[in-house]
């Protein structure tokens, strides 16, 4: 499955296909934060605060994000499953990773709250139906600390873990996003988050405190899937790449939605080509192949319920708690993965069979339905039409091309900061 001639050498993403440290022929870094005005109640006027690009992509099987690592040049990635569960006492043994948000129940979240099989779902859909929920609010700041400690930004030694405010590159479903903007439906629940102080409790498996003060000071939307196609066709320095792809399709399979993204590049005899892209909902993701798993584990196991975010577990895993042990149910997961993704495989055929777009495979479900997409794609187009996005990357590429995204933003905040400190 190997079709990396389909990237450009200086393209961000060939540079992680390589493990590079992200820096440029000039031998500078990415920028880990944007000097921002921002509101200062206390004061009465802006103030102007340093604030930590960090780029999230809120799915609705996960929450994938992204950020530069707080010391060395490279990006840090995280993905947390999509699971929520009020927190209970635990008497003996290790600890469960426990956070409070203000005044809220103390939670788990992701792998832990899976562990207990009473996961609650958290809501689906636009941004308008799930980040309304407080618990998805609540569930969003903890990825997002998660997502610092993996940077580096945890001082072990110290409780109190200080104030962030953050720049936040927010994945949105593509269809919330139009030439003017974000829908406003969407801006109106986005604005409930701006700059409201998050206080965090965190309490590790080993029963160490930590404390944190998080504030969104600045929310940038962008469509989910045109992350991804920002990692293939940007070079560090912020350059596109130079291509002869002139209509490049991202077909992005999450685990709610299958989404395709077309942009075309509009080369120009001079200066950067001019891109349009347009995007589109063409089905349920592998939620529907989650589902079906489900309803074969009750008909087989009587008295045991999933809920979605469990069955997506199944769905990657193949393994389900039976009788409080882990049983491995692969033989009925891949019968029902043969059945039920030709439904996938028959939405993405036409775009498939239109011979006159490169295609790029991205998401979580490229790599669940690999073989038999691969086998797919291979009869219908050659091999330098299409890319396959490696496993480890698949899953939290747009919230990298988010991150590239924001830094490009950054990066022309900063230099006219400069041009008007000059002058």
């Amino acid at each position: 499955m190997d079709s990396t001639y389909s990237l450009h050498s200086s393209s961000v993403l060939a540079s992680l296909y390589r493990k590079e440290s992200l820096v440029t022929a000039a031998g500078t870094t990415l920028l880990r934060q944007v000097p921002l005005l921002c509101g200062d109640g206390s004061m009465g006027r802006p103030v102007l605060k340093e604030a930590r690009l960090v780029s999230v992509d809120h799915g609705n099987d996960a929450i994938k994000g992204a950020m530069l690592h707080a010391h060395n040049p490279v990006l840090c990635t995280r993905r947390i499953a999509t699971a929520y569960v009020p927190a209970r006492d635990i008497r003996a043994g290790v600890g469960v990773t426990t956070w409070q948000v203000n005044d809220s129940e103390p939670f788990w979240i992701g792998e832990d709250a899976l562990a207990t099989q009473k996961a609650e779902s958290l809501p689906i859909g636009l941004t308008e139906e799930r980040l309304p929920d407080q618990r998805s609010q609540h569930f969003l700041v903890a990825c997002l600390i998660e997502l610092l400690i993996e940077a580096g930004y945890y001082h072990r030694a110290a409780e109190a873990q200080g104030v962030y405010d953050l720049s936040l590159s927010l994945g949105v479903p593509n269809e919330e996003v139009s030439l003017t903007g974000i829908k406003d439906s969407a801006r109106r629940t986005l604005l409930a988050l701006y700059n409201t102080p998050y206080n965090v409790r965190r309490i590790d498996e080993e029963g160490k405190h930590s404390t944190w003060e998080i504030r969104l000071v600045e929310i940038t939307p962008y469509p989910q899937s045109f992350g991804s196609f920002a990692a293939w066709y940007y070079t560090l320095e912020g350059s596109p790449i130079e291509t002869d792809v002139i209509r490049h399709v991202t077909l992005d399979i999450g685990g709610g939605q299958l989404h395709d993204c077309q942009v075309d590049l509009l080369h120009q005899e001079q200066g950067r080509p001019k891109l349009r892209m347009s995007a589109s909902l063409l089905g349920e993701g592998t939620i529907a192949i989650a589902r079906a798993v489900r309803a074969s584990i009750c008909a087989r196991y009587s008295g045991v319920h999933l809920s979605d975010t469990q069955a997506q577990q199944v769905l990657r895993t193949g393994i389900v708690t039976i009788g409080g042990r882990r049983t491995p149910v692969d033989d009925l997961v891949s019968e029902v993965i043969a059945a039920r993704s030709r439904n996938l495989l028959t939405l993405m055929l036409p775009l498939l069979q239109e011979g006159q777009s490169f295609v790029m495979f991205t998401g979580g479900g490229s790599i669940l339905l690999a073989r038999s997409l691969h086998d797919l794609v291979s009869s219908q187009r050659s091999a330098q039409s299409f890319l396959f996005i490696r496993r480890d990357l698949a899953s939290v590429l747009n919230a990298i091309g988010g991150y590239l995204l924001a830094h490009s933003t950054a990066q022309r905040v900063v230099e006219k900061l400069r041009l008007s400190r000059q002058n």
